[in-house]
C-alpha cells in the first residue's frame, strides 16, 4: 500500500512539473493521468489479495484529491494537472470511485473488473484529445461543448477495444462479439455524449458493468433484438427531429432513455414515452420563435418518470406502472399549458377554457395508454389520478400566475418551467403512491 502510495505521488509530482514548464499542453496532461490511474486501477488485481487493503489506499486518494482542491493558495498548482482554465470537473474523484466500486463488486472476475476500466481510460482519452485538437464539427450539450468527432472516436475505440478483449478474454461465439461490442459502443457513445463535469468517468464504467453482467452470455437473437431496438428506435428520432423542440444532444439522450426504458421494462412501458415523444409537438399549441428544450430538462422528466420503473422491480408492478402512466400524463398536460401560455400576453390572468383543455388533454393521454396497456381496476387509484391531474396542472397554473405578479418584466426560462413541472409531478406522484399504498 505504501510503495503504490508513493508511486502515484511521484507521477503527480512529474505531471505537476510538466505542467509548470509549460512542456505539454494541460489538457494532455490530464489525459495522462487519466490513463496511468487507469493502468494503476488495472493492476491492482495482481498486488492486492484483500479488498480492504484497496478500499483503504482508495479512501486515502479521495483524501488526497479533495484536500488539493481545498486548499487553494499553496497547492493550486497541483489543481491545474487535474483542471484546465476552461473546465471545471471532478473527473479525478469520479474515476477514484469508479475504480474503488468496480473493485468491490467485481475484483474476483478479471473481465469484469478490468473491461470498463479500459474503455474509460481510453476511449474517454482519444475522445477528449480528437475533440481538443482536430474538432471541426462541436455541438453544445447543455452543460459543455463536445465534438462529433471526440464522440465518433470513443465508438471507435470501444468497438475496437471490445473486440479483441472478448477475442482475447472470452468463450462466447464471434457473432455475440459483434453484437455485444457494437451494442456496447453505442450505448457507451451515447452515455459520454450526455455526460457532464466529468460524470462520464463515474457513469460509463459502471454501465458498462452493468451492460456485461447483463448481456454478455445472451444467445444471439436476444442480442440481435436488442440491437434491433437501438436501430428502430434510431430511425424514429432520425425521422421525426424536425418534428420536435428538443437539441440533437436532448434526442440522443431520448434514445438511450427510451432504449433503456424498453429493455429493463419491455415494449409496455417504452410506449407512453413514445406516444409523448412523438405527440407533443402536434398535439399541444406551437410556439412561435420557439427555444429548443435542453438536455437539463429532459434528465428532469426521464429521472421523475423512471423512477417508477426501476421501483416496479421490487414492488407491486400493476400500481407502479399506473403512476408512470400518470407522470407522463401529467407532464403532457403541463406541457401544454407551458406551449400555450408561451403565446399568451395576459399573463397575470386565468383563462379557463385552455386550463380545462390541458387538464383534458392530459385525461385523454392517461386513458388511451391505459386502455391500451393496463386496464387495472383500482378504483382508488384512478380516483386519485383524475383529482390530481386536474390538482398538478391547477398548481402549475397557479405558481405561473402568482410569479407573474411579483415579476411583470421577467419571464422564466424554459428550463425552469421544466424543473417546477418536474417537482410538481413527483409531488403528486408520490401522493399517489400513498393512495395506492393505503
Amino acid at each position: 500500500m505504501i510503495l503504490v502510495f508513493i508511486g502515484f505521488i511521484m507521477f503527480f509530482l512529474l505531471l505537476n512539473k510538466l505542467e509548470k514548464s509549460e512542456t505539454l499542453n494541460s489538457e494532455l496532461i490530464r489525459k495522462i493521468l487519466h490513463i496511468g490511474s487507469g493502468f494503476g486501477g488495472l493492476a491492482l488485481p495482481f498486488i492486492f489479495e484483500k479488498k480492504n487493503s484497496v478500499i483503504i489506499l482508495g479512501v486515502i486518494f479521495l483524501m488526497v484529491l479533495i484536500s488539493i482542491r481545498l486548499i487553494k493558495n499553496r497547492i493550486a498548482g497541483f489543481r491545474k494537472v487535474l483542471e484546465t482554465k476552461n473546465r471545471k470537473t471532478f473527473g479525478d474523484i469520479y474515476f477514484i470511485i469508479s475504480i474503488l466500486g468496480l473493485w468491490i463488486v467485481s475484483s474476483e472476475n478479471k473481465i469484469m473488473y478490468s473491461l470498463p476500466l479500459i474503455i474509460l481510460m481510453f476511449s474517454d482519452a482519444f475522445a477528449a484529445l480528437i475533440g481538443e485538437f482536430y474538432s471541426k464539427y462541436k455541438f453544445d450539450t447543455g452543460f459543455g461543448t463536445k465534438s462529433v468527432e471526440g464522440s465518433v472516436t470513443f465508438f471507435l475505440t470501444t468497438y475496437f477495444i471490445c473486440i479483441n478483449f472478448f477475442l482475447f478474454f472470452s468463450n462466447i461465439k464471434s457473432i455475440n462479439i459483434v453484437l455485444v461490442s457494437l451494442l456496447l459502443s453505442v450505448l457507451a457513445m451515447i452515455l459520454e455524449m450526455i455526460s457532464w463535469n466529468g460524470l462520464d468517468n463515474l457513469f460509463v464504467p459502471f454501465f458498462v458493468y452493468l451492460f456485461l453482467k447483463l448481456n454478455l452470455y445472451l444467445a444471439a437473437g436476444e442480442l440481435t433484438y436488442k440491437f434491433g431496438v437501438i436501430i428502430i428506435l434510431l430511425t424514429i428520432i432520425i425521422l421525426n427531429r424536425k418534428k420536435t423542440t428538443l437539441t440533437k444532444v436532448a434526442q440522443t439522450a431520448s434514445l438511450f432513455f427510451l432504449y433503456i426504458v424498453m429493455i429493463i421494462g419491455g415494449i409496455k412501458w417504452g410506449v407512453p414515452p413514445l406516444i409523448m415523444y412523438l405527440g407533443y409537438y402536434h398535439f399541444t399549441p406551437k410556439v412561435k420563435g420557439q427555444v429548443k428544450d435542453s438536455l437539463k430538462g429532459l434528465l428532469t422528466i426521464a429521472f421523475t418518470t423512471s423512477m417508477w420503473l426501476a421501483l416496479s422491480i421490487i414492488m407491486n408492478k400493476d400500481k407502479m406502472f399506473l403512476i408512470y402512466i400518470f407522470s407522463f400524463s401529467l407532464f403532457f398536460g403541463i406541457i401544454n399549458l407551458i406551449r400555450d401560455n408561451a403565446g399568451n400576453i395576459y399573463r397575470e390572468t386565468f383563462r379557463m377554457s385552455f386550463l380545462m383543455g390541458s387538464i383534458f388533454k392530459a385525461a385523454v393521454f392517461f386513458l388511451v395508454n391505459y386502455f391500451i396497456l393496463s386496464r387495472i381496476l383500482d378504483f382508488k387509484m384512478l380516483a386519485g389520478i383524475a383529482v390530481l391531474i386536474s390538482g398538478g396542472i391547477f398548481i402549475y397554473e397557479t405558481s405561473m400566475k402568482i410569479f407573474y405578479i411579483f415579476e411583470k418584466e421577467n419571464e422564466l426560462s424554459g428550463e425552469s418551467k421544466v424543473f417546477l413541472t418536474s417537482g410538481i409531478v413527483f409531488t403528486c406522484s408520490m401522493l399517489l403512491l400513498g393512495i395506492g399504498m393505503l
